[in-house]
């Protein structure tokens, strides 16, 4: 089969695989993800019409709502109030939406998901705003469950997102970049966030303190396998499937896991600190990343990690009882390595 044809078959089988768990996540969630969805209207609305036109625009712009989901799932162990419940799944959905809007300014992002990104639509100012707004009505939600944990836990999780944004930075185009540094970006960037999703769902629903502890590392270690299966997109993915040109983290500067594995190859590594050096990322000259050896080497290596660390997040649920839903996290753990977005 041609390359690209087999690329075509892939992505089929990825999608079909991600059709069926949305179906298998609604026959078990549609409901419960059905009033998160409320709260997100309602808890958006505003008395500025300029402010409602940027809300609107971004809220059409959705994503998978993996966030929600998995407060709706940790929740699920035991009985808890579904009302705190849906309300904390919004607030973690306005938290991840207000970041996203921020890093597309940091960035200067043109795209988030295949459409024209608020700042490039409205500039800077309107964007960090908007941003600023969902952040406000995020931590509404979360006061309103009267729960002082809640309020600490997404304060610091917040915390960890902003400091690996400037750790991130600081680090730009350095190809003494090492795993420990990438990993601690990574933590905050991604894993944090999961790990506080799992960790409220658990708290709302009352669970003994090793099962808040094992649904935090299965959220984070989750967390560490979605940044590097995106890390990877970024390198191989289809543009019109993740929403952003291929090669924007290396025009970005930002050292994900598979560039450092790259730069730490003895045959691609000089070709890529060459090409860091002089700041030419012409689609052209990175071809070589997609090259067999490249991709079976240190990209090959990159995806064993994200595959360890998703092993690691379903040997955390050990012990909890065996019910639907962690059987979907289970599925949703296996799934984040294969996406195609």
């Amino acid at each position: 089969m041609p390359e690209t044809g087999q690329q075509l078959w892939i992505e089929q089988q990825k999608t079909t695989l991600e059709h069926g768990l949305q179906l298998e996540i609604a026959s078990l969630l549609g409901e419960e993800l059905a009033a998160v969805e409320e709260y997100l209207l309602d808890f958006t609305v505003s008395g500025a019409e300029a402010m409602q036109e940027l809300i609107a625009l971004v809220l059409q712009n959705r994503g998978k709502r993996l966030r929600p989901l998995l407060v709706l799932l940790s929740g699920s162990f035991k009985k808890a109030k579904r009302q705190a419940l849906h309300r904390i799944a919004a607030a973690v959905e306005l938290i991840h939406t207000a970041s996203l809007l921020h890093d597309d300014v940091i960035d200067g992002a043109c795209e988030r998901r295949s459409k024209p990104s608020l700042n490039a639509l409205y500039g800077n100012f309107p964007a960090v705003i908007a941003g600023d707004y969902f952040f406000a009505r995020a931590f509404e939600l979360v006061a309103l469950c009267g729960n002082v944990q809640l309020i600490r836990l997404f304060s610091t999780a917040i915390g960890a997102m902003c400091e690996a944004e400037i750790e991130q930075a600081r680090n730009a185009f350095n190809c003494d970049a090492g795993e420990r540094e990438y990993l601690r970006c990574a933590y905050g960037k991604t894993a944090a966030l999961l790990e506080a999703c799992c960790a409220a769902g658990a708290l709302l629903s009352c669970l003994e303190e090793t099962a808040v502890q094992q649904l935090k590392a299965y959220g984070r270690n989750l967390g560490f396998a979605f940044q590097i299966t995106d890390d990877l997109l970024d390198i191989w993915g289809n543009p019109a499937c993740t929403g952003k040109p291929a090669g924007s983290d290396l025009r970005e500067g930002t050292m994900t896991l598979p560039l450092i594995y790259i730069l730490q190859d003895p045959v691609f590594g000089e070709r890529l600190r060459e090409l860091i050096s002089r700041r030419d990322f012409s689609r052209e000259k990175l071809t070589f990343m997609l090259d067999p050896a490249c991709r079976s080497g240190p990209l090959a290596r990159a995806q064993q990690k994200a595959a360890a660390f998703a092993g690691e997040a379903v040997r955390s649920l050990h012990g909890l009882e065996q019910n639907s839903c962690r059987l979907l996290l289970e599925k949703i753990a296996a799934f984040v390595l294969q996406r195609n977005s």
